[in-house]
């Protein structure tokens, strides 16, 4: 039998049957491979197929060429544990459209291993089709036609990190079962969103770890992200498992060449470092325009309450629980506003606002007294801006930063 499209149609349609008993039994497959007429011929006919899949897994002792690892997981994702086109194409990093191409690629070779395997006609076997490694990682040459809409996007796109890499987790739970390995994400604070369309995003995350989850069988990837400067910053790290060389080959994929290029489609940069067995990349993003508002309140868990209230919002919370400093603070940060506690050890809130309201710097800075005492007239009169009581809700803290930077937008210059 010659291995032609007749053949990858017939091995199409029965892995997209390869857990159903009735349909495997019909399948032609059966006789081809010699296992037609026994009582187990379903089963028998899976287990060929998955063991055909299996010997294109790359092996441990040398390190794997990048398109066979793709290979091999596109095989195993779509047909063994069943996951949608979508789902596969997620995974992979690619479009459905890209992924139906790869697709056939992934066929031929599995048909070729199975013609050599049960000594079919192998004429139509040519290098290419025996080799997933042969078949060039070059990303289509339609991706920046089809990925063109990033570059019109609205300036005020953006993608809240935190929501991003907590969807990420649920998505990549059977990628990272299959490799033995853990998502470990750390935020250690509130972080503006990011100035990047959700989609790409999330597709950039899911290509750099799918390319990181294997290297790190039986490890952890860690997935970490902080505000540097007037960006937001992903960091994806892992200890690699196997050769210097193979830890080399793999860090160079396929999926990480297409991050790369979505990054820079999305005015991003994506940076690479390898130190001994460790490898990792970094995503940045222009943070999106934020007001920074400096809270003073030596009650730490009043300031990141605040910094909660903000997340997500226009506003970014420095907080800081040293009254002391904090007049010299405000001079440097020239913040959007002042939130200011009273109750204070070191020196209350009402000198605080002295100071504040003395020196050049910060005189004219819009000020919000928050205080348990019920002392709105004595604010205001020594130059406070606004006045809100605690308690204080989201509703209150933002509609309070809202009046405040309103009036101050809209006041005659």
């Amino acid at each position: 039998m010659t291995v032609d499209d007749t053949l990858a149609r017939q091995l199409r349609d029965a892995l997209n049957h390869l857990h159903d008993p009735y349909e495997l039994r019909r399948s032609r497959l059966a006789e081809v491979f010699g296992v037609a007429g026994r009582y187990d011929t379903a089963s028998a006919l899976q287990r060929v197929l998955i063991s055909a899949i299996e010997a294109l897994k790359p092996g441990p002792a040398a390190p794997a060429p990048l398109q066979a690892r793709r290979t091999y997981d596109l095989l195993l994702y779509r047909y063994v544990q069943q996951f949608t086109l979508r789902e596969v194409a997620d995974q992979l990093g690619v479009s459905v459209r890209q992924l139906a191409r790869e697709q056939h690629t992934a066929l031929e070779a599995l048909a070729c291993q199975l013609a050599a395997q049960f000594q079919l006609d192998t004429e139509e076997c040519t290098d290419n089709k025996r080799s997933p490694a042969a078949s060039a990682s070059t990303p289509s040459p339609d991706l920046d036609e089809d990925l063109a809409w990033l570059k019109n996007l609205a300036p005020e796109t953006a993608t809240a990190p935190a929501e991003l890499l907590a969807s990420l987790t649920g998505l990549l739970g059977p990628v990272a079962a299959h490799h033995e390995s853990a998502i470990d994400i750390a935020i250690p604070e509130p972080l503006p969103e990011m100035v990047v369309h959700p989609v790409a995003a999330r597709q950039i995350l899911l290509n750099v770890l799918t390319a990181a989850l294997p290297l790190a069988a039986g490890g952890a990837v860690r997935v970490s992200a902080r505000l540097a400067g007037v960006n937001v910053e992903v960091e994806v790290s892992c200890r690699a498992a196997g050769t210097s060389s193979g830890v080399t080959a793999a860090s160079e994929s396929p999926d990480l060449e297409m991050a790369r290029r979505l990054t820079a489609l999305c005015a991003g940069t994506f940076g690479a470092n390898a130190d001994a067995d460790r490898l990792s990349w970094t995503l940045a993003f222009p943070a999106k325009e934020q007001r920074v508002v400096l809270v003073i309140d030596d009650n730490a868990d009043a300031l990141q309450l605040f910094q909660r209230y903000a997340s997500g919002t226009r506003y970014r919370v420095v907080g800081t629980r040293d009254a002391q400093a904090a007049p010299a603070l405000a001079a440097q940060l020239s913040p959007a506003a002042v939130v200011l506690d009273v109750m204070m050890p070191q020196l209350d809130g009402w000198e605080v606002l002295t100071r504040l309201r003395q020196h050049p710097a910060t005189a004219s800075l819009p000020i919000i007294v928050c205080t348990i005492l019920p002392q709105e007239e004595l604010a205001l009169s020594l130059g406070a801006s606004g006045f809100i009581r605690k308690p204080v809700t989201q509703q209150m803290f933002l509609g309070a930063l809202e009046h405040l930077l309103l009036s101050a937008e809209t006041k005659p210059r």
